[in-house]
């Protein structure tokens, strides 16, 4: 777990060098510090969620979609205990009966305004490490960005920083789990049975496997159907199907060719990604042309 004051220590001195290049390098350590804060909580849901999952790559964004997909409380403020008491051949019923039993804290998390930090992020990177682009208007192109506008934004992420104290950080789902293995690599993925209320694409949480799958809640039982996301093609050598992930051809760029080798002929074989065009039926002159033969 990331030791924030530390990290304060760090900004704080090259704040106190007061030089060009000592203010840029202090909004590096602040962008990197917040960086740092969201993707360890991202970290926590390696299990669950696959970088390829991720939709933004923005800090806050990754941490908002851990929070919608995995666990509500990955952004939240508590306060971890356990009971010092055993609790062995009692009958619990009510909220209070748990109340009244002795507890001692294991640990707090501390709570990550995500609007916050994405402000600050954003503002030490447009004043310190980014080089506005040039117009007609603008003066001499200088290296390092003005110094007291870098100060006030830098100390506004140490102001953000200082009160981050817990020592605890938890992630994962308290309730119901669906898990199922990777067709490919035998990988368990999981996702929170509360979270699969609408269809979902997953991928597999090995960096090293393509695979990916459409994750559908059944309508007629209380389950999830599984499908693998491939695009089947004909070996031209001995007419079998071969089975591609889908996920590969997202990397594709047009005319880019990818080579496949069939598994039964040894036949290698080039896909060339290339645009298909077909004509589309325009239903409204169908329509017209239905009421005109009546």
């Amino acid at each position: 777990m990331l030791d924030i004051q530390k990290r304060i220590g760090v900004i704080e001195k090259l704040l106190q060098e007061d030089t060009d290049q000592s203010l840029t390098y202090a909004a590096l350590e602040c962008r990197l510090t917040l960086e740092y804060l969201c993707y360890e909580r991202f970290k926590l849901t390696y299990s669950y969620l696959s970088q390829d999952d991720l939709k933004n790559w923005v800090p806050k964004d990754v941490v908002k979609q851990v929070s919608e997909d995995v666990d509500d409380n990955i952004d939240k403020e508590f306060t971890l205990s356990i009971s010092t008491q055993p609790t062995d051949g009692k009958n619990f019923k009510t909220k209070e009966d748990f109340e009244a039993l002795k507890y001692v804290t294991l640990g707090k998390q501390s709570a990550l305004n995500l609007n916050e930090v994405h402000s600050l992020w954003h503002g030490v990177s447009n004043l310190a490490l980014h080089l506005p682009i040039p117009n007609i208007s603008s003066g001499d192109l200088t290296i390092y960005q003005n110094k007291e506008r870098i100060k006030k934004k830098v100390q506004s992420v140490i102001d953000f920083l200082r009160p981050i104290t817990g020592n605890l950080l938890m992630a994962g789902s308290l309730g119901e789990v669906f898990s199922f293995d990777c067709f490919a690599c035998g990988m368990t993925i999981k996702r929170p049975v509360k979270k699969l209320v609408s269809p979902s694409v997953v991928n597999c949480i090995n960096p090293k496997c393509d695979e990916s799958y459409l994750l559908e809640p059944s309508e007629t039982e209380k389950n999830v159907d599984i499908t693998r996301r491939i695009f089947k093609f004909e070996c031209i050598g001995c007419k079998r199907d071969l089975e591609v992930p889908g996920k590969i051809f997202r990397e594709l760029r047009f005319n880019q060719q990818l080579n496949i080798v069939c598994s039964s002929c040894q036949s290698t074989l080039e896909l060339v990604m290339r645009p298909l065009m077909k004509l589309v039926e325009d239903k409204n002159s169908h329509n017209e042309q239905n009421q005109t033969d009546a």
